[in-house]
């Protein structure tokens, strides 16, 4: 049973994450015939908030950049110097750390947090 409520709590967690992200942005339209464009997010910092309780578990805020690139290839597949990044935007999800003060994986470290 125990299982059952930690699984709920992870999915919780990450359906927060889901409804707290961000619309995925768009990249114009290649010009030429063959052409093809791929948006890829590239992380490029993450920070973490202090631990805090929530009922029996303690999590944390986790806040991720991410830089969107717009990746053009040509029709052999060749990586284009039109290629270019748009703005990037954060990303904030919650991370459960403990879960009645057992250590959640990949989390390894003492329950409550210090």
């Amino acid at each position: 049973m125990q299982n059952v409520k930690l699984w709920s709590v992870i999915f919780i967690v990450w359906a927060a994450g889901l409804s707290a992200a961000r619309a995925q942005q768009v990249c114009d339209a290649p010009s030429e015939e063959g052409w093809r464009v791929v948006l890829s997010n590239e992380v490029t910092g993450v920070k973490d908030g202090a631990p805090y309780r929530s009922g029996p578990d303690w999590m944390l805020d986790r806040t991720t950049t991410l830089l969107p690139l717009c990746n053009y290839f040509s029709p052999v597949g060749s990586y284009s110097l039109k290629s270019y990044s748009l703005d990037p935007f954060d990303k904030t999800e919650r991370v459960l750390l403990c879960h009645d003060a057992s250590p959640v994986g990949p989390y390894a470290g003492p329950c409550p947090p210090k």
